[in-house]
């Protein structure tokens, strides 16, 4: 009896967006380390200040120092829940792969995402800047592109991804008719109403120091009836509000220098 060849396997079909021409691993565990590290602090610091406040509404402690450790609580949580967050939605060996007909976005588990050039309506790349450190690297916010797709939707590439500058140049350099934006052109549209917002904030500033002054702590004298006379420092502000206060200050001293600023560079960058 004759031996029958083998029958060859079938070809793999062609890829509808064709060949690969790059790809870009991201590194979501930077982002898991950076919220193995981020959320301990906030959980803690943030447990600590309202532990002082319910105990005794921070009576026994400084407002200030209250206001820094939920200042600092807050700030743990937001930077831990969003890195936790990309890195559970990008998933584990998440990457982009930039082919000849498009962008597929996908991780270990297969291909979750892939749009053609001719879906991607606008980019957005903020113009680079030269003081961006190490720092700024382990977030990825040393570089972002969004490409706003033409059914509304958002992709979201940062620094965490490898050669993610390549990756961001190729994607505009496919996509000639998308339109081009830096993602701050909002600022000189704003305009005056960056400047009326700080001096929303200002006036608040002055309002809450002039309550502070106000209220002054001082001593209380008390005689008794063998006309002994003892005498009691009182606080003119219990702990709490104080530290809301400080929280609040600081808050609106920030916003003013940041709204200010974002006026400034809208009329130095987007002249026309």
């Amino acid at each position: 009896m004759a031996d029958t060849a083998p029958t060859p396997a079938p070809a793999p079909a062609p890829d509808p967006l064709g060949d690969l021409v790059s790809r870009h691993p991201v590194d979501n565990r930077t982002r898991w380390v950076n919220a193995a590290w981020a959320l301990p602090i906030g959980v803690l610091t943030g447990w600590l200040g309202l532990w002082a406040l319910l105990r005794d509404g921070g009576a026994s402690g400084s407002g200030k120092g209250l206001g820094t450790a939920l200042g600092l609580g807050l700030c743990g949580l937001v930077i831990g829940i969003t890195q936790a967050t990309r890195a559970l939605r990008g998933g584990k060996g998440e990457y982009f792969e930039v082919r000849s007909h498009g962008l597929v976005h996908g991780n270990s588990s297969g291909r979750k995402a892939s749009w053609t050039w001719n879906q991607i309506a606008v980019i957005t790349i903020p113009r680079p800047h030269t003081s961006v450190g190490a720092h700024a690297h382990r977030f990825g916010n040393d570089y972002r592109c969004v490409l706003r797709l033409a059914d509304g939707g958002r992709v979201r590439i940062d620094g965490l991804a490898v050669a993610a500058r390549a990756l961001g140049a190729a994607v505009a350099d496919r996509c000639p008719d998308a339109r081009r934006s830096e993602g701050d052109e909002w600022t000189r549209r704003a305009g005056a109403w960056l400047l009326l917002a700080a001096a929303g904030c200002a006036v608040v500033v002055v309002l809450l120091i002039r309550y502070l002054s106000d209220h002054p702590g001082g001593d209380r004298i008390t005689v008794d009836s063998a006309g002994h006379t003892s005498y009691e420092y009182v606080q003119g502000i219990d702990g709490t509000t104080v530290a809301l206060i400080a929280i609040a200050l600081a808050v609106c001293a920030l916003g003013a220098i940041t709204l200010v600023g974002l006026f400034f560079y809208g009329r130095l960058h987007h002249r026309r």
